[in-house]
């Protein structure tokens, strides 16, 4: 009992430290637009959207879209149908006719060595005329300001690259767990004024989601092309710019933009087993330190807590039931400063054992030869 006690007292001591992490990072986190100067000259911005087999997602997005408050900029919109099997080219080809801003692009057969997304968004830029480039994904919602204030921080801060998670709807039990982890790895392990003040590529982070770009970045970074069969785009990209020498920007995006990124369980399941391995560089030791971090730090406690209790050790369980609190109340944190409940962390041992789960999963598929299956590809 007594070791068990030391080891919980030196955890809540990590605790401490990662929860005034955490704080600094929120304080460190910009919100678009704020103190930045009215945009000159109202440059083009190519809106570019890689869809496939999103006919539940794609009217909606053009139409936050086509609403953006366009005072400051002019609009265009390419939306790339990736093979889709549903009525994703209809929707677009009816809200084309009605807007010129909007055209629809067919996709091409997906060449060898590329991954899905890349390639599309590869096409898109190829075909955009704006001297900035939003890639976004088709179940973003954008409020009127998102586009404008965005566009104001990246030409205040002289940024090449600017990006930031969306507020996260969430509706099935898995989507609870899994999809508010998100953030919070980012804002317990990666020091956020690093990504703007660093030139490091190291100090990396960006949602896929919504990507905006400054086009003499882009192309100097080599594009999609030269990150064409990374599974994490996003990530890759963002490194790619700033290996380039330019700057990058991650935001507070929860006040200008929200999405559901998945609809159900099986969708979450996938969607992240297929992101998390390839995530650490499909690198087995850092795939160990997460899930013995996040075993010792979130689940662990709690079963020293239940064994305190059984054994009449109120010391022992005053101790596990600190450590348990002070892991849920950083969790609940993130999940506010994501737009989502408080009481979401205290799910915290149970989202840290899917997460251990899903990266389990994620190894075992990325090292055995089956690989991930996303929208009916199958990527090794």
């Amino acid at each position: 009992m007594t070791t068990l006690a030391h080891v919980m007292t030196f955890l809540s001591f990590l605790l401490v430290a990662q929860l005034i992490f955490v704080l600094t990072n929120i304080r460190a986190l910009p919100v678009p637009g704020r103190k930045a100067k009215r945009i000159e000259g109202r440059p083009l911005v190519s809106v570019l959207i890689p869809a496939r087999d999103e006919e539940r997602n794609i009217g909606a997005c053009l139409e936050h879209v086509l609403a953006s408050d366009d005072s400051e900029f002019r609009l265009e919109v390419i939306v790339y149908d990736d093979g889709s099997s549903d009525a994703t080219g209809d929707i677009v080809r009816r809200i084309a006719v009605d807007d010129p801003r909007v055209r629809l692009m067919p996709g091409t057969e997906l060449p060898p060595g590329w991954k899905g997304k890349s390639h599309a968004c590869y096409e898109l830029a190829e075909r955009a005329s704006g001297s900035w480039y939003l890639m976004l994904d088709a179940d973003v919602r954008l409020l009127p300001s998102a586009i404008r204030d965005t566009l104001r921080t990246a030409v205040s801060r002289r940024a090449g690259l600017v990006s930031g998670f969306p507020l996260q709807k969430v509706g099935s039990k898995l989507e609870k767990l899994i999809v508010p982890m998100m953030e919070f790895v980012i804002l317990c392990h990666l020091p956020i004024p690093f990504v703007s003040r660093s030139r490091s590529s190291m100090f990396v982070a960006a949602h896929g989601a919504f990507m905006l770009f400054k086009k003499s970045a882009y192309e100097s970074s080599g594009g999609y092309e030269a990150i064409k069969n990374e599974m994490l785009d996003d990530m890759a990209m963002a490194r790619a710019i700033k290996k380039c020498g330019y700057r990058m920007e991650l935001v507070d995006l929860t006040r200008h933009a929200y999405m559901r990124m998945y609809r159900s369980s099986r969708e979450v399941w996938d969607g992240y087993r297929k992101n998390l391995f390839p995530g650490l560089g499909r690198n087995y030791l850092l795939l160990l330190l997460l899930v013995a971090g996040y075993a010792a730090l979130y689940v662990l406690p709690l079963f020293v807590l239940l064994i305190g209790l059984l054994a009449g050790s109120i010391h022992l369980a005053l101790t596990a039931g600190t450590v348990l609190l002070l892991g849920m109340a950083i969790k609940g944190i993130s999940d506010v400063r994501g737009g989502l409940p408080f009481a979401y962390g205290f799910l915290m041992p149970a989202a840290a054992a899917c997460t251990i789960a899903l990266a389990v999963s994620s190894a075992a598929s990325g090292s055995n030869g089956r690989g991930y299956e996303w929208k009916g590809r199958r990527y090794v």
